[in-house]
């Protein structure tokens, strides 16, 4: 596996090209939930540039609901791909999600279910607070609202969701769970695709993907032009494939220094 290279290694012109960035939020964007006003500056010169900003979260609807009304970005995917935001010209709310929120609704009953068991055999985890604002997935808290849980007990609450028939996958702060192939990825590439209408070969040199825990995974490996935030360094055996550039600093101001870079590379 070949270890990131310094973001301020990162050619000039490799750079240039950008005019996407997908991001993930939690501990990406914020810093233990709190988003600074840099960061925020931050994501309004990218805006003011022409370079549109997207959110993939694992959060919840009511989260993303608030982000895509109250932040300078164009869309946000949420809910580790089962839906995008994004708001119409009119001022409304515009929802795609991967199957009918009512078939999203049903499954998550089942999921809550999974999620009663797996707790039972993981002292210490709970739903996430946010569950009530879910559409579709299942969150289970492991280091947000809880003392944080080690490595093993989060191993074995993604275990009872995929022996279950789940798929799961680990956030800096929860577990999320939910049912069928869908996750950040493909859903990212769903609003590349029909949103901004870029084709598969445009992608490579024009979307870049930051994040900073495993269950960023899928993007990592999407996207050549990848990053991840300072934090992302104690988790980086646990990708397939790392992102290319690593920057100095952890979660929002890795955001900062890489949005600065990206705008120098314009300049």
């Amino acid at each position: 596996m070949t270890a990131p290279q310094p973001l301020q290694c990162a050619p000039r012109e490799a750079l240039a090209g950008v005019s996407v960035v997908l991001t993930d939020v939690d501990d990406t964007l914020t810093r233990h939930g709190r988003l600074a006003s840099t960061t925020l500056a931050a994501l309004e010169r990218l805006d003011a540039a022409g370079i549109t900003v997207i959110p993939v979260t694992g959060g919840c609807a009511g989260w993303c609901d608030h982000v895509v009304r109250a932040w300078p970005v164009a869309a946000v995917i949420g809910e580790s791909g089962a839906f995008r935001f994004r708001r119409t010209q009119a001022g409304g709310l515009d929802i795609h999600s991967v199957r009918s929120l009512a078939a999203l609704n049903e499954e998550q009953h089942q999921l809550l279910a999974i999620a009663e068991q797996a707790m039972r055999a993981v002292p210490g985890a709970r739903l996430a607070a946010d569950q009530r604002y879910r559409l579709a997935d299942v969150a289970v808290d492991h280091g947000q609202d809880v003392a944080p849980l080690d490595d093993d007990a989060i191993a074995r609450l993604i275990a009872a969701f995929q022996d279950a028939g789940a798929s799961a996958r680990a956030s800096s702060i929860h577990v999320n769970a939910w049912f069928g192939d869908h996750d950040k990825a493909t859903m990212a590439d769903w609003v590349l695709e029909h949103d901004l209408g870029l084709r598969p070969e445009e992608r490579r040199d024009r979307v870049l993907f930051i994040g900073d825990a495993p269950n960023d995974a899928s993007l990592f490996q999407r996207h050549p032009l990848s990053v991840g935030v300072a934090n992302l360094v104690t988790r980086l055996d646990q990708l397939p494939r790392p992102p290319r550039w690593l920057c100095n600093a952890s979660h929002g101001d890795g955001f900062v220094e890489m949005a600065e870079a990206l705008l120098a590379a314009r300049t």
